[in-house]
């Protein structure tokens, strides 16, 4: 098997992957954030 780089699934693939990551973890880095600048 010879290949070279990534295939369109393997590229939507991770992509739909970071999506999902980034859509659970954004609005916890923002509360965070938020939490830590009324602590101060």
């Amino acid at each position: 098997m010879k290949r070279s780089g990534f295939t369109m699934i393997e590229l939507i693939f991770v992509i739909v992957i970071l999506g999902i990551l980034a859509a659970v973890a954004i609005p916890k880095l923002m509360a965070t954030r938020t939490d830590a600048k009324i602590s101060k």
